[in-house]
């Protein structure tokens, strides 16, 4: 009899943490407001795979297709912008990113400057490139999101 009272009060605290748990994480970011659109690609090495770092090419971490992530769609929030959203969608994927408040340095392992001097990680939203920082963009629903990799300067238009 105990040994059932402890596990179905066992099973009721795990319910209670996740629940809490779960609402404080939808607070943080608010109310959702809706959904954007999302994809990662590195098809610019594809191209420039002679100045890429040998790790990238030796360890495979550039896909046969350039593509990262394809297309995906995400709930936004509130207090989403365009880091957070990258950030959130690059954890539910397993994909490795470095980024700093207001900087990506690196997706899937690809750095900065891994590709020649003027390499580096760009955003677009709606197929313009924004002159904020991806912290700085806030988001309302409905934009097209991309995370590019360029290696020359001009090479994504």
């Amino acid at each position: 009899m105990k040994k059932k009272f402890w596990f179905v009060l066992a099973i009721i605290l795990c319910v209670m943490i996740l629940a809490v748990g779960m609402s404080a994480c939808s607070d943080n970011l608010g109310a959702k407001v809706g959904e954007v659109t999302i994809a990662i690609d590195c098809k610019t090495i594809l191209q420039n795979r002679d100045k890429a770092e040998a790790g990238l090419i030796d360890n495979k971490l550039i896909p046969s297709d350039g593509i990262i992530l394809k297309e995906s769609i995400v709930d936004i929030f509130e207090k989403d912008n365009v880091l957070t959203v990258l950030k959130r969608i690059c954890k539910q994927n397993k994909i490795h990113i470095d980024a700093d408040s207001s900087y990506v340095k690196a997706i899937n392992h690809i750095y900065e400057m891994s590709v020649g001097e003027s390499s580096g990680w760009l955003y677009f939203v709606d197929g313009l490139q924004p002159n904020v920082g991806a912290n700085q963009y806030k988001l309302k629903g409905g934009e097209k999101i991309v995370f590019a990799y360029t290696c020359v300067v001009g090479d994504l238009k």
